[in-house]
């Protein structure tokens, strides 16, 4: 015999033999079975609701059973053992026969569901189903169900929590199927559950260590950007004051300091300062464009946003010409050159005769 039949053929043995006790036991209370295998032999355990019935006098029922399930279902070593049902209203076979038996007794299918129902859901139980089909008061065959409480219908709840219990009535119409289905009380429920309250940690007291917090270091950093702000400050006014000398100059000179506008010129040379503002006051300053033969100091003048200058006795010039290089012995004379000149976006530009682009004044030019 394969694996499969074997298993099939012990559930089987097994339906038969509840059959067999329901049948023998009927007017004991016979509310179920239990059967385990140990290595001494096959252990059965009846539960009745009247322990004494099933032992018989003398333990003549008893041993009668014993013979039937060595003899019939080839059992290894049967020993029976009897028990006592706790509260009959919460057994579902129990109940389940005792539907059975009213019905045949002749009561209202109505009366006999319902007033079972009651003395279940009285004993403290949390759900009960109790399922009736057959020809229940005519010549078709029908379904009737009574449900009251929780109960699980379907998944492995269903065969955990809910004990099932199953007896037929015999009438004279035909037979009554009467199904029983309980929840025990103090079940745990698979959707219920329950929140937990749980105490706030206590705080934690940091102790004062030389490791900065972030207050610190924000304000570090706010300290160190302040002083580097001011550095740069400190630098730009040294950077102008070195190559603007023109000031101390003219103060020494004995000239009033408010009518003289340190301006740098705005010569082709690098790295000189941008334009001021036209404050249309004279500003005398030292000319980067000197070359050797030109004079240290010329006068330089802001006229309608043209910056002019003279030397070697000339007359006023723009800035922007070019001038020729000078030679030993000879001074250097101005070319005279015919030019454009205009303000936009705050920067001067001018445009020379024969060429029709503008450009910044201060751009360096080429020597004639």
């Amino acid at each position: 015999m394969t694996v499969e039949r074997k298993f099939v053929q012990q559930g089987l043995n097994r339906a038969r033999m509840d059959e067999y006790f329901a049948g023998e036991l009927e007017r004991a209370g016979y509310a179920g079975m239990e059967m385990n295998r140990t290595p001494l032999g096959t252990q059965i355990t009846i539960f009745a609701e009247k322990p004494g019935m099933v032992i018989g006098k003398g333990g003549k029922v008893v041993r009668k059973l014993t013979k039937d399930m060595d003899q019939y279902y080839d059992l290894d070593n049967p020993q029976i053992d009897v028990q006592s049902v706790g509260i009959p209203e919460l057994n579902a076979q129990l109940m389940a026969s005792r539907i059975a038996s009213a019905l045949e007794r002749g009561w209202y299918f109505r009366k006999a569901a319902h007033s079972t129902l009651r003395r279940i859901i009285g004993a403290g139980a949390i759900g009960c189903r109790i399922v009736l089909s057959g020809k229940l008061t005519g010549p078709r065959s029908r379904i009737e169900k009574v449900v009251e409480g929780y109960i699980v219908h379907a998944g492995k709840p269903a065969e955990e929590i809910v004990h099932h219990g199953f007896a037929t009535a015999v009438r004279k119409l035909g037979t009554i199927g009467c199904s029983v289905q309980i929840v025990l009380p103090g079940t745990v429920l698979p959707d219920v559950f329950s929140l937990v309250e749980v105490e706030p940690p206590e705080p934690v007291i940091v102790e004062e260590t030389g490791i900065a917090t972030a207050e610190e270091i924000v304000g570090a950093e706010v300290e160190i950007t302040e002083v580097e702000v001011a550095t740069e400050a400190e630098m730009a006014i040294i950077e102008a004051e070195i190559v603007d000398k023109s000031t101390i100059e003219v103060v020494g000179a004995g000239l009033p300091t408010s009518d003289i506008t340190q301006t740098p010129s705005p010569v082709e040379t690098e790295g000189i300062p941008p334009e001021a503002p036209d404050t249309g006051a004279l500003a005398t300053a030292e000319s980067p464009v000197e070359t050797e033969g030109i004079p240290a100091k010329p006068e330089t003048r802001n006229a309608d946003g043209i910056w002019e200058h003279r030397h070697d006795n000339l007359d006023w010039h723009a800035m922007a010409i070019a001038h020729k290089q000078a030679k030993p012995g000879k001074p250097e004379e101005a070319i005279v050159v015919e030019e454009e000149t205009r303000m936009k976006d705050g920067v001067t530009e001018h445009k020379h005769t024969g060429f029709d682009y503008w450009h910044p004044a201060s751009r360096i030019h080429k020597g004639a």
